[in-house]
């Protein structure tokens, strides 16, 4: 813990005194946004699989939902950040999968990065808006799902939609240069349904409750259980998140654990105070037992297969390495 809080005590003065428009100096910033594009997912079992764009997809299978995948800071389609959720979704064969690539502006210096979020949610929102139209596709009927900087850009691709989106999930949405007030910042009218996966509180993560309902797997702070200092590094005196964060990447993979096993994460309702506090022996009375006596609307289960009518925050727990889920062994 001592290591983090040294490293969180680097990442604000290396960020805050950065001035973020400055930041746009040098950077023709519209041709990187206008290189971001959306990828349609082909299964690999099929003849001529791979991926093609939006714009070159002339026929949709008829499938339940779209699901569009969007990465974070200095990743891109292909980062492993991505690839558990497009390869759980394609496995589960249920979905039109879709991954949105913005990596030439994600490679910037992380405050223009952040700068830019509102044009890149803007600018995928016109090429979704084009497809929708296209295939006669209903904006409810899409979901996207955003780690990091890119559930910030989910919450933008909804504003777009004004929010007639019919859900956007926020996986460990980033802290760095954001605030509860922040205007570009994703939160719960950006669909229909936003939920949010809290794991990295207070190094990359942002702990403020986004959605309609927050999920706080083991309080939501790093690290997570089996990350301990794995979770940064620091090169050359410049911190590299996506690449190195451990508890930042953790919503990942425990959202994409729950695509193929929805009931692997029970969680109870809780109050953010006490989430914080991290005491949540109030909350314990609420749940009797998971397995036999749930108090309706007070426990629910965090991911793909969650509830609609959960709001407000939850918290579990969750184990150090796969399977994560404590499913009917959940403890509180």
């Amino acid at each position: 813990m001592f290591f983090l809080q040294l490293i969180l005590l680097f990442t604000w003065q290396t960020l805050t005194f950065v001035d973020p428009v400055a930041a746009f100096v040098g950077h023709d910033i519209d041709d990187l946004i206008s290189k971001s594009n959306i990828y349609y997912q082909q299964p690999v079992t099929t003849a001529g699989s791979g991926e093609i764009t939006v714009n070159e997809l002339e026929q949709l299978p008829s499938k339940t939902d779209i699901k569009i995948i969007i990465h974070g800071f200095t990743s891109s389609r292909f980062h492993f950040s991505v690839t558990p959720l497009r390869n759980a979704y394609l496995a589960k064969g249920k979905d039109n999968v879709f991954l949105a690539d913005w990596s030439d502006a994600a490679a910037l210096d992380y405050p223009t990065s952040r700068k830019a979020i509102g044009q890149v949610g803007k600018y995928l929102g016109q090429l979704l808006k084009g497809f929708l139209d296209k295939h006669e596709i209903s904006p409810t009927d899409v979901h996207i799902i955003g780690h990091s900087l890119g559930a910030h850009i989910a919450g933008n691709v909804g504003d777009y939609f004004n929010g007639s989106l019919g859900r956007v999930t926020g996986l460990d949405p980033a802290l760095p240069l954001f605030t509860a007030l922040s205007s570009d910042g994703l939160h719960s009218n950006a669909a229909q349904f936003v939920d949010v996966i809290h794991t990295d509180f207070p190094v990359f993560g942002d702990a403020t409750p986004r959605g309609n309902v927050d999920f706080y797997p083991n309080f939501g702070t790093a690290p997570q259980p089996g990350c301990g200092d794995k979770d940064v590094l620091l090169i050359a005196k410049q911190l590299i998140f996506e690449q190195y964060s451990c508890s930042h990447d953790r919503a990942v993979f425990l959202f994409a654990e729950s695509i193929g096993q929805p009931q692997n994460f029970p969680s109870i309702s809780c109050t953010l105070n006490a989430i914080k506090m991290l005491n949540v022996s109030n909350c314990h009375w609420k749940v009797k037992s998971i397995r036999n006596e749930a108090v309706l609307g007070e426990m629910a289960f965090m991911g793909e297969e969650v509830s609609k009518s959960a709001t407000g925050c939850y918290y579990l727990q969750t184990n150090d390495a796969p399977p994560y889920g404590m499913g009917a062994h959940a403890k509180f």
